[in-house]
């Protein structure tokens, strides 16, 4: 379960219960396109933010830029691809919301998607569209760091080190969506830069706040099981504890500060999966 609480100085704290820690509803398995979470262990953390080197060209500035990385040759990074080619450009007006799945679509093949593996409740799964996420948790820092509003998201059932603890947002059509608001007052445009190992999302506007980060440590431990597996789509997995963590955004301008965020993440325990079949 992820608990948002965000803090508006002056103003009754507003308590908002998003949905985590879920499992797929019918019809949201594998073979559907849901697209729910990304595999791919050992991709690497996240990169620091840099630039994408494609601003829009009309005196904007960048507001905030993140980068995630992959291993290259995954079947994952197709989807990838075609996801941040889906919203690099997009223009977000003033007052307006981002709809992950609005924007994006749904993954099917016919747009081009393929299977790759999904998070589906403490499992991997091969499914269509399988990586997108990384595309949805990309965006989600480079939100989170420009200090816009974030009205909906959901986080992963498992942690993945592709992006920092925390910090993250899975999507899946149609159930699952990350929606965030444009509150800076200008529109805002997205840029994506895709590289052989690497996708960064920058967005570019009018700075209105300044955004200080920080974390807690990892709190309530729990450890899932080991076991084997000998059907032929078996994903193997290395395992991993589950955990609680606190993520902290404070917002300010000319000094003051305005508001102050904490996102609560729980993630379950990663089983240890062995594949005999392979």
């Amino acid at each position: 379960m992820r608990r948002w609480l965000p803090v508006v100085i002056g103003v009754p704290v507003a308590v908002v219960a998003l949905a985590g820690g879920y499992a797929l509803a019918a019809g949201d398995g594998p073979g559907s396109g849901t697209g729910s979470g990304d595999g791919g262990h050992g991709a690497g953390r996240p990169a620091p933010a840099r630039p994408a080197g494609n601003g829009p060209g009309d005196g904007t500035r960048q507001l905030a830029a993140y980068t995630t990385r992959f291993k290259p040759g995954e079947a994952r990074v197709k989807n990838i691809r075609i996801g941040a080619r889906a919203i690099d450009g997009h223009v977000v007006k003033a007052g307006d919301a981002f709809s992950f799945n609005k924007v994006v679509g749904e993954r099917t093949a016919r747009r081009g998607y393929v299977p790759a593996p999904t998070i589906v409740g403490s499992r991997l799964v091969d499914d269509l569209g399988g990586g997108i996420c990384q595309v949805s948790a990309t965006l989600w820092n480079a939100v989170f760091e420009a200090g816009l509003k974030i009205d909906d998201f959901h986080p992963h059932t498992l942690w993945m080190p592709e992006y920092p603890q925390g910090r993250e947002a899975a999507v899946a059509w149609p159930s699952l969506d990350f929606v965030w608001r444009n509150d800076s007052g200008r529109p805002i445009r997205l840029r994506t830069q895709v590289t052989g190992d690497s996708l960064t999302v920058s967005l570019w506007g009018t700075p209105k706040y300044q955004v200080k980060a920080a974390s807690s440590k990892r709190y309530h431990l729990t450890r899932a099981g080991t076991f084997s597996d000998a059907r032929s789509h078996c994903v193997p997995m290395p395992g991993g504890p589950g955990f609680q963590i606190d993520v902290f955004r404070t917002l300010t301008h000319d000094g003051r500060t305005v508001r102050r965020d904490r996102f609560h993440t729980v993630y379950q325990p990663e089983p240890k999966v062995t594949c005999t079949s392979r």
